[in-house]
């Protein structure tokens, strides 16, 4: 009836279905990945990978890659404004360091590099951990029904079509997503801010730059106005200008010769070498999607929300998406977890879309110089943004009298996340769990690398009581369940754990494969079986 079955189908093939294939891949979970393009990203596109996006690819192995990698684009640190890269500096600052979050995180700080050059990375490890990803195939047709869904997809080289029958469908299939489109899924917020064209070109930048490394550089004279990027080569860049529909301008109005000119004119050089490598229009919008789920239809990424670029949001929450979503799939698909479960998702990262989307707005209108003072005073820290939202679901057992600010109310009164001072998580439940230096067997490891594959209790020195208690009750659930015990097969190394996690010597802390915070035990509680099952029963929807 069907050419192939999988458990798990992903649609689209940017860094952010890369990345649910790699964390389903690390999980065990067998997908099946199809892009219609014939290969990874060759527009630049997201550029900062911040400490807790490379905490999660951290857990799967990649970090050592992208430090290397990323290693040429240490220095560009210029922020400037120029007539053109050979004319008048109109002005020129160097970037403030990235604030060093090592007391809080493993990752030390911010990651520069082009998604062009991340993509490949994450491509070669999800595929060192069994992935199938299909480049070149298109999703031409889509039903789906209580069991799951049954997509046709077509070889764009061939022309061959085959079937492929899913018990879940991921949907990272960008901006305009025909998934989410077939759903019906309508999407709120201001809409399209404005209509852009990258022009990727080779040329050689050498001279131009004059030793100069920019992270930013604007380019205003009488002929162009935009944004030009560069590579570490200093052989490639990208030329970012803004075109205007209601003025008739269209995509097609940028005819190979025109962009070779303007090229030419941000760099200085009327007779500049300049070979077009690719012109992509796209469109600066601010967009999040009604609901993130769609039966047993899932959507991250672009297809989920879609962020201005400013504070470089997009992508790394996208990720974040992709990392929420694959634990639960496993834990639904091995059968340690209900269905239930799955819910989660959205209740979960659809107010983390919206908070973003609004805190990418804010920024944008501090930047261009209209924002209220209201606004200015609503923009968050980076690190509250990436490192401190909370989860507020039934994957979460909050505490009574939680002290987690409540969240205000989005756009037409949609529900947003709280946003916590990342150094003041304190391991309160729905937050990300604290980083603590811990030795084990002399190497020395962070709280954070303890967490991944499936749910873990972490224990104080004084915490043998629940290492029996959780043991009985896991066993009797058939649930996988990780014990740590600090003091014993675990050493601290800097602070006190259970002051950093807000429990005493005795006390416990279920932490979910994603690094959360579950639950954790009341100063007067006493260990019992019937407590860690019934805990682990609600995080799983048992």
């Amino acid at each position: 009836m069907y050419d192939e079955t999988t458990p798990v189908l992903i649609v689209g093939g940017g860094v952010v279905g890369l990345s649910t294939s790699l964390f389903l891949s690390a999980h065990g979970v067998r997908s099946v990945l199809v892009e219609r393009h014939p290969g990874t990203a060759i527009h630049p596109r997201a550029w900062g990978w911040y400490p807790r996006t490379l905490e999660l690819y951290r857990s799967v192995g990649l970090t050592d890659a992208i430090y290397a990698e990323s290693a040429g684009f240490a220095g560009h640190v210029l922020n400037g404004k120029v007539e053109s890269l050979t004319g008048r500096e109109i002005h020129m600052s160097r970037i403030p360091d990235e604030e060093d979050v090592s007391d809080i995180s493993p990752i030390e700080r911010l990651v520069s590099l082009p998604q062009d050059r991340i993509e490949p990375l994450v491509l070669d490890r999800a595929n060192d951990l069994g992935a199938d990803i299909r480049f070149g195939v298109e999703l031409v047709d889509l039903a789906r029904d209580d069991e799951g869904v049954t997509a046709t997809v077509q070889d764009r080289k061939t022309g061959a079509r085959r079937t492929i029958r899913a018990e879940y469908l991921v949907a990272a299939d960008g901006t305009h997503s025909p998934i989410r489109e077939r759903l019906g899924i309508r999407r709120h917020g201001r809409g399209v801010v404005r209509h852009q064209m990258s022009i990727l070109f080779r040329a050689d930048l050498t001279g131009p730059l004059a030793g100069r490394r920019f992270a930013i550089c604007q380019v205003e004279n009488d002929r162009v106005e935009g944004i030009l990027g560069h590579d570490d080569s200093l052989g490639q860049g990208t030329l970012i200008v803004t075109y205007h529909p209601e003025k008739g301008e269209r995509p097609e109005d940028f005819t190979d010769e025109r962009c070779v000119e303007l090229v030419r004119a941000a760099v200085g050089v009327p007779d500049l070498e300049v070979g077009l490598r690719s012109v992509m229009p796209w469109e600066m919008g601010a967009l999040v999607a009604e609901r993130f789920t769609g039966g047993r239809i899932f959507l991250v990424g672009d297809a989920a929300h879609v962020v201005p670029p400013v504070g470089g949001y997009g992508a790394n929450t996208g990720i974040h998406d992709a990392h929420n979503l694959a634990w639960k799939l496993h834990a639904v698909l091995t059968g340690q977890a209900s269905p239930a479960l799955l819910g989660t998702y959205d209740a979960e990262r659809h107010p983390v879309g919206v908070t973003v989307m609004t805190q990418a707005g804010l920024r944008l209108a501090t930047r261009g110089g209209f924002a209220t003072d209201e606004q200015k005073a609503a923009v968050r820290d980076t690190l509250m943004v990436t490192f401190g939202y909370v989860y507020d679901s039934s994957a979460v057992a909050a505490e009574p009298g939680d002290t987690v600010p409540a969240a205000p109310p989005g756009p037409g009164g949609v529900r947003t996340a709280a946003l916590v001072d990342p150094r003041q998580l304190g391991g309160r439940p729905g937050t990300r769990a604290p980083h603590v230096w811990l030795r084990r067997d002399g190497e020395r490891i962070s709280t954070l690398d303890l967490f991944g594959q499936r749910p873990v209790l972490l224990l104080g020195s004084a915490g043998e009581p629940w290492r029996v208690a959780a043991t009985a009750a896991a066993k009797r659930l058939g649930v996988d369940l990780d014990i740590h015990r600090i003091g014993a097969d675990l050493v601290e190394d800097d602070r006190p754990w259970h002051d950093t996690y807000g429990v005493a010597p005795q006390g416990a802390v279920l932490v979910r494969p994603d690094g959360f915070v579950c639950w954790r035990s009341p100063a007067d509680a006493e260990a019992t079986e019937s407590t860690v099952e019934r805990v682990l029963g609600a995080l799983l929807h048992r």
